[in-house]
This record gives structure tokens, C-alpha cells and sequence, in this order.
């Protein structure tokens, strides 16, 4: 004989397991949509806090020089020249660097501290012009006891902030270094 109750439990199980999976349903899709929204951003901001703003992305620049990792002269990985260089001085440095296959090229010298040998003191950034989406960052140190200067005119790009060129005293700059000018 069937009673009731033993119709009633299936049905109650049946309603608990479509409500389960009702609500995974319901959670799943927006965290789907989470994670795209996420991604999304990811994209369209800076990569890290150095490009983030012209001060962070040449200091992280020239630390990354102390640890013998400069994107200058090497040939291995073009990304590590268009993390800080415009599309431009990028191209301009990547070419001088895989053209001359390990042998001086269009650079001559270090383009951060504008020598060939150094011994920096009294190293210190600044920042001497900021617009919108361009801005100049000078750094200042002693060079064997010489004081120099080199400006750093930087754009900002949806990557950050990138250098476009590099400015010395006497009237050079790296652009026109690199491409003959």
C-alpha cells in the first residue's frame, strides 16, 4: 500500500535538487561575467605602478640597469624594450641593438648616464613638466665628479606611460642617435 508520505520525499528531494542547481546556475554567470569585467580592466590599465606615472617608470628603469638587465643592447626579448619605450624608440633601439650582433652600434656609450664608464653620486629624479598625456622627468647626478643632466621626455599611451626620447646636454638625444640624424 502507498502512503503519501513516500510520494511526498521524491518530490521534496526533486525541488531541493532543482533549486540547487538553479542557484549554481544563477551564481556561475556572474562570476563569469566577473571575471571577463576583470580581465577587461586588466587590459586597459598600466601593467605595473611604474608606468603608472614618468617618475616610476625611469626610476624603474635605471634600477633595472643596476641589475645588468637593461633593455638597451640586448636581443632576446623585444618586450622588455616596449615596456619602457614608445613603439618608435623602441623599434629604433631593438634594431640598432640586433643589427650590430653584439658589436657597437649607433650607441656608443651608456644612453642613461651618457658615458661610457661610470661612478654616480648624488643621484636624484625630478619631475620638470606634466600635461595630460606627456610630461619631462630630468634625473641629475655627478659622473666622476662632473654634474649632468638627462631629460627623459615621456607620452602616455593605454600602456602607461613610455619614454619617447632621450635628451642630453649637448644637444643630442637618442632618437636622432638612432636613426642618424
Amino acid at each position: 500500500m502507498l502512503r503519501e508520505s513516500d510520494v511526498a520525499l521524491p518530490a521534496v528531494a526533486d525541488l531541493v535538487l532543482v533549486r540547487h542547481t538553479i542557484m549554481k546556475r544563477n551564481l556561475i554567470l556572474p562570476l563569469i561575467l566577473i571575471a571577463l569585467a576583470s580581465q577587461q580592466l586588466t587590459a586597459e590599465t598600466p601593467k605595473s605602478v611604474a608606468q603608472s606615472s614618468p617618475e616610476g617608470l625611469v626610476s624603474e628603469l635605471y634600477k633595472r640597469h643596476e641589475k645588468k638587465q637593461s633593455p638597451f643592447f640586448q636581443t632576446k626579448d623585444h618586450g622588455v624594450v616596449t615596456q619602457y619605450f614608445s613603439e618608435r624608440l623602441a623599434q629604433l633601439i631593438w634594431k640598432d641593438a640586433v643589427t650590430s650582433k653584439g658589436e657597437v652600434g649607433a650607441l656608443d656609450f651608456d644612453p642613461l648616464y651618457d658615458a661610457q664608464d661610470f661612478d654616480i653620486k648624488k643621484f636624484s629624479l625630478r619631475k620638470s613638466k606634466s600635461e595630460k598625456d606627456s610630461a619631462e622627468v630630468i634625473a641629475s647626478f655627478e659622473n666622476m665628479g662632473h654634474k649632468t643632466e638627462i631629460t627623459f621626455s615621456l607620452v602616455l599611451t593605454r600602456a602607461g606611460w613610455k619614454i619617447s626620447d632621450i635628451k642630453y646636454a649637448d644637444g643630442r638625444h637618442l632618437v636622432g642617435l638612432l636613426s642618424g640624424k
